[in-house]
């Protein structure tokens, strides 16, 4: 994990972007929303419910990240183990 330079929420948003080459342009009208509302957010409007959208839409666009493929964590391979068992 890197660690963010991010001072603002739509520095946040660019870092963001940047690192999610998995995000194109079926996910544009998603990015749009996320880049409105952080400028909402950094313009001083830190009301719950933007507050709320945005992390609603930041992590919509998140879990659409591939899975990693590398090696079986240590906790994966206990229950794969244990469901053999």
């Amino acid at each position: 994990m890197t660690v963010s330079t991010a001072n603002s929420f739509s520095e946040s948003v660019a870092e963001f972007e940047s690192s999610a080459p998995w995000l194109g342009a079926p996910h544009m009208p998603a990015l749009v929303t996320l880049r409105k509302l952080a400028e909402a957010l950094d313009g001083g409007a830190l009301t719950p419910a933007l507050v709320a959208q945005f992390g609603l839409t930041y992590r919509n666009l998140a879990k659409l990240a591939p899975a990693a493929t590398g090696e079986e964590s240590p906790l994966e391979k206990a229950l794969r183990e244990a469901a053999q068992s």
